[in-house]
């Protein structure tokens, strides 16, 4: 079995370096699937499940969620028993339109994220965007983390192009994004994913360009017997 993780700085071509990688090693490219494979494990639309994606709910929010949610904790482990809406997105779940709204939240959502992403990784030959793969599949010899970093004014120029935003717009944007990252993975992981020690390789695409960057990685995994 093998896998690899990026984890990337928003806007460094983080999603463009993983297809790369994934085109040159034959690998599946897992990125937004994951989230379509967490709604199916949840019977959610992934709508529901975008809500949760790397950003952290608001701590004020999660206490009151937990107090006035009926049955709050037998989501955690018991989402068998819970009803929920489903809308086309998961075409085997559209019959159950008319069932409630679920109980879904960042906690329930975290839990199911990992049991995907390790599913995925048990697969053999994926590359996994996100989602706190260097913490979950921390520690397997069959998995290469990478990090994607790149300087400010190349991340900005991505984020404005990308996002229609102009400058002071998208650096507030990118930094907001890393943030929420940052938050997520040292709230469920206690993990800082800036920390060096989690990769195996950091690619910095401001520097490389993409294509060199992906080059770097692939040729890593290769020699790492991947």
């Amino acid at each position: 079995m093998s896998a690899i993780t990026i984890s990337r700085e928003y806007g460094s071509g983080g999603r463009t370096i993983a297809a790369k990688v994934a085109e040159a090693l034959g690998y599946e490219n897992v990125d937004k699937d994951l989230l379509v494979a967490v709604a199916r494990e949840a019977q959610v639309p992934v709508s529901e499940v975008e809500r949760y994606d790397e950003q952290p709910e608001h701590p004020a929010l999660r206490i009151l969620r937990k107090f006035l949610t009926p049955g709050y904790a037998d989501t955690l482990t018991g989402l068998s028993e819970y009803e929920w809406w489903a809308t086309a997105t998961v075409p085997e779940l559209s019959n159950q339109q008319d069932k409630a709204l679920s109980t879904l939240d960042e906690e329930v959502y975290v839990k199911l994220t990992a049991e995907v992403v390790t599913r995925m990784a048990d697969q053999d030959k994926v590359v996994i965007v996100g989602r706190g793969g260097q913490a979950v599949l921390k520690g397997r010899a069959d998995v290469l983390h990478v990090r994607v970093v790149a300087p400010t004014d190349f991340k900005v120029a991505i984020v404005r192009e990308r996002e229609g935003l102009d400058g002071d717009a998208a650096v507030k944007h990118m930094k907001q994004m890393d943030e929420r990252r940052r938050t997520y993975l040292r709230r469920h992981y206690d993990i800082d994913l800036t920390d060096s020690r989690l990769y195996h390789v950091t690619v910095n695409t401001g520097l490389l360009g993409m294509d060199s960057a992906a080059d770097l990685v692939a040729e890593a995994a290769k020699r790492a017997g991947f």
